[in-house]
């Protein structure tokens, strides 16, 4: 089932899976009243229907499309090329951290070929006041520092060497990446919506990432 949430400026942004995006498209030009128009517009994929409705379509992992999509076939045409491209075979680093836990791993044509996956306790905020709140302040504070150095170890064990088409990051990574063997690695996409990182959502990451972004305005 494809996402969908608020964009911002305005309008939605509909998250479609890559095999579904010909289908997709096939429903936008049905539900109004056909396609006028379509065209590479910026970094968009712009399709105009009948009624006035138009909508933006991007390659997620690209965050555009790349110059050599050829979109002057019919739509749904243009978009079965479209759905082939971003199919295609790659190596991806997925790198997910959150509140302790960690995954990292390199998923090759939806498969996991390395990964590290982890959690630790880190201590929850607390209510109390004086030395009490000092105090536990102090341990989760530990705590998160001696997780955050649990993850860029492991970050730097399966990524740090890899051959990698793209890296692909959610959640809190941002200190990860900050460790001077993982510098060179810069995300082509990230998630800031993940649940907590498991080896499974490695590849649902994955998947996510060679997805669209369909902005549907008003």
């Amino acid at each position: 089932m494809a996402k969908i949430r608020p964009a911002s400026g305005g309008g939605r942004i509909v998250e479609v899976e890559p095999e579904r995006l010909p289908k997709w498209v096939a429903n936008f030009a049905e539900r109004n009243g056909g396609i006028a128009s379509h065209r590479a517009d910026g970094d968009a994929w712009t399709i105009e229907s009948n009624d006035g409705t138009p909508a933006s379509v991007a390659w997620t992992l690209a965050g555009g499309i790349p110059a050599e999509w050829l979109l002057d076939d019919e739509p749904v045409t243009a978009a079965e090329r479209l759905r082939d491209y971003a199919l295609e075979p790659r190596r991806l680093g997925v790198l997910l951290a959150r509140k302790g836990a960690y995954s990292v791993g390199v998923v090759v044509d939806g498969r996991v070929e390395a990964s590290k996956t982890d959690t630790a306790y880190v201590q929850g905020k607390t209510k109390a006041g004086g030395q009490s709140q000092q105090r536990f302040a102090r341990r989760r504070e530990g705590q998160a520092k001696a997780a955050g150095k649990r993850a860029a170890e492991a970050a730097a064990a399966v990524l740090a060497n890899a051959d990698l088409d793209a890296l692909v990051t959610g959640g809190a990574v941002d200190a990860i990446l900050d460790d001077p063997r993982l510098r060179h690695l810069s995300p082509s996409i990230h998630f800031g919506d993940i649940a907590e990182p498991k080896r499974a959502l490695l590849t649902e990451t994955a998947y996510r990432a060679i997805g669209f972004t369909v902005h549907i305005p008003g």
